[in-house]
């Protein structure tokens, strides 16, 4: 008997299996999938392949299967482990390369869900590809096609061994600086939360951490920034050019022009601070947060002295004596705490 969903040539109905993941159909409908799975292995390795593709697109919601994240991430964890003590490297935030051949059943497929990927499609299942990851240092290294990319701490990159003929796509979780090398034919795509950013040849930030939305910051050139749902295929999209921000929030399906921009945006990269008529109070909060010391302000005077300054690669004191100068302070340590006094903002705020 023939399947109804099933043509001659033993392809069935994309809907109906999609229907049997849900655990919807009926029980004829069931039997048949089943028989139609037992008829070959290609047959099971395209159901797999499927879902795959259709808990990434969110057409499994939920999954048909529980997925133990914290089990996902305790074999990955091991497996980086493994190829730290195969290079010799240990975890100091050193990129670690592992390599992933298909998706040796489904496993590499729930760690890539664990970690939060949002997988389109690209590396299919009989792709080869890499994952680079730094722990407790910022690294830099080099993809296939030359793009330099530097990496934030506790941060992952997934990109394949060669990028194909049509453009190069790449997966990130967490923060990395992108200077991608130009290439007219073949886009760089950086699939990021629930973001695509597609550029040709240019410079800018990524932070997408999970349930923290994505927020790009260009440096150099234009970059694509867009959402596609995966429930109805529809798009939104802005273009952002050198000095612009986009952020895309987690429940929102349209990226917006940010206008905020904070003065450390950077500084995990570049060590680069500039400050615009920011309110010392807030340039002290910052300072303390980028160099992880203690500084206290005298009084509420100098707490609205507004500063404009621009700092590269400058140690603490350096930036504080430079403060002190402009507003006419001084400046006092004391068992590891830093300390500006004065009575108000000098000849700076006049």
């Amino acid at each position: 008997m023939e399947y109804k969903g099933m043509n001659q040539n033993n392809h069935i109905d994309e809907h109906l299996l999609l229907q049997y993941l849900l655990g919807k159909g009926d029980t004829e409908d069931k039997r048949a999938i089943e028989e139609w799975l037992n008829k070959s292995e290609a047959n099971r390795k395209t159901l797999d392949r499927l879902e795959v593709l259709w808990m990434e697109t969110g057409k499994l919601a939920p999954p048909p299967v529980v997925v133990d994240t914290v089990a996902a991430w305790q074999r990955l964890s091991a497996r980086i482990e493994l190829a730290e003590k195969q290079t010799g490297t240990t975890r100091n935030g050193r990129i670690i390369r592992m390599q992933f051949v298909g998706w040796a059943s489904g496993i590499a497929a729930v760690i890539l869900i664990a970690l939060g990927f949002w997988w389109f499609g690209t590396f299919t299942p009989q792709d080869e590809f890499q994952m680079m990851a730094s722990v407790e240092e910022v690294v830099t290294d080099t993809l296939p096609d030359g793009s330099v990319v530097t990496l934030n701490k506790n941060s992952t990159l997934l990109y394949p061994e060669a990028f194909n003929d049509a453009y190069r796509e790449v997966t990130l979780l967490g923060e990395a600086f992108f200077e991608v090398t130009p290439n007219p034919q073949k886009p760089f795509i950086i699939q990021a939360g629930n973001a695509g950013i597609r550029v040709v040849g240019t410079s800018f930030d990524i932070r997408a951490y999970p349930d923290q939305g994505v927020a790009v910051i260009v440096s150099t050139g234009k970059v694509n920034f867009y959402h596609v749902n995966p429930q109805t295929g529809d798009s939104a999209s802005i273009l952002l050019t050198a000095g612009m921000k986009g952020m895309l929030s987690v429940d929102s399906d349209e990226p917006v022009v940010d206008l905020e921009h904070n003065p450390d945006e950077l500084f995990w990269m570049n060590q680069k601070l500039e400050f615009r008529q920011t309110p010392l109070a807030e340039v002290i909060d910052l300072l303390e947060h980028c160099y992880h010391v203690q500084i206290e302000l005298s009084g509420e005077a100098i707490s609205s002295c507004r500063l404009t300054a621009f700092f590269s690669d400058e140690p603490i004191e350096i930036i504080l004596n430079v403060i002190a100068d402009t507003f006419s302070l001084t400046v006092e340590k004391s068992n590891g705490m830093y300390r500006l006094t004065g009575n108000d903002c000098g000849e700076a705020d006049r």
